[in-house]
């Protein structure tokens, strides 16, 4: 009994001196001045950038760069509805998405937003839009949801003048389309497939996890990351997921992932709560992790050629220099 114990505790010596462990990076801290989550960065350019937040019922921001990050004009805000994502089409298109079904839209490179007007479900519904993905000129997707066993997606195949939504069983979080007809949503417990532009879609064989985010390099091969700490990949434009990063459990600290982008076929990032970054280079056979430099819950990631941007509570960003 007494050799067990030693062994139990050994164990739990090597688990927690490998979790210290990660590689050190030169960063910035990128201040947009103001106490709100920053809950999507993107950049259009090295220079030109948008990030979006606020707080939960309270506010939300559209903030711009010119400068890659070291300055930023606040260009959009509300009093009542968080901005939970922005994208854009090219320079001077672009969409927002936030609480209440908030849908914006700019066509003068985000110096003004307009809200747009879809169609509600039911005059009562005050679900969340939390991801856009903008296909082409005239095409883009959201997803969202409330309470975890309710979704909506909206699209729109003409800039937004007219937008059409379907219902889902589960609360989405992120949205993919690889071409204008096969798309994959995530959420809670279940990722999706359309193969028609969402005139139908069923679930896939992957379960167990809160699907926050998914990211494809190629028209086969995908990932996706959980808030209950696993990664997952395909290879066969979703038919099967293998899980390349396992779940929590007991036997050591708790990840929760919110985010997850790969730049290029090998080269990935994804990040969670509580200063959560790990990388690969290898297409998701290793994951590296970053050695924590802050505590605070991180929620999405831009990479721009050596430089990684990555969103975070308390109105920062955080530039990685690699």
């Amino acid at each position: 009994m007494k050799f067990i114990k030693v062994k139990y505790i050994l164990l739990l010596l090597i688990i927690s001196s490998c979790k210290k462990k990660g590689m050190d990076v030169d960063y910035s801290v990128l201040d947009i001045h103001n106490d709100v989550n920053v809950q999507k960065v993107t950049f259009l350019n090295d220079n030109t950038g948008f990030a979006c937040g606020g707080n939960k019922s309270q506010s939300g921001v559209i903030y711009k760069t010119t400068d890659a990050g070291n300055s930023w004009q606040q260009v959009y805000s509300n009093t009542n509805l968080c901005v939970y994502d922005v994208a854009f089409q090219n320079d001077t298109l672009g969409y927002a998405c936030g609480e209440n079904l908030l849908i914006l839209k700019t066509m003068d490179g985000g110096a003004h937003w307009v809200q747009q007007s879809p169609f509600l479900p039911d005059p009562g519904f005050e679900g969340s839009l939390r991801n856009i993905f903008c296909y082409d000129i005239n095409t883009v997707y959201i997803a969202g949801g409330i309470g975890y066993s309710t979704g909506i997606t909206y699209k729109t195949f003409n800039q937004g003048y007219y937008w059409i939504y379907n219902n889902f069983e589960h609360e989405l979080r992120s949205v993919w389309y690889i071409n204008k007809y096969t798309g994959f949503y995530s959420g809670y417990g279940v990722i999706y497939k359309t193969d028609d532009s969402l005139n139908s879609h069923y679930p896939l064989s992957v379960s167990g996890d809160f699907f926050m985010s998914l990211s494809f390099t190629d028209n086969h091969t995908g990932y996706a990351c959980g808030y209950d700490g696993g990664i997952y990949k395909t290879t066969d434009v979703g038919n099967t997921w293998n899980q390349i990063m396992n779940n929590n459990n007991a036997m050591v600290s708790s990840k929760h992932f919110n985010f997850i982008q790969f730049t290029n076929a090998n080269k990935g990032y994804a990040v969670g709560n509580t200063g959560l970054i790990v990388f690969t280079d290898n297409a998701g056979s290793d994951w590296n992790l970053i050695k924590k430099f802050t505590s605070d819950n991180l929620f999405s990631v831009c990479i721009r050629g050596n430089k990684v941007f990555i969103s975070s509570t308390g109105g920062k960003i955080y530039r990685l220099n690699l």
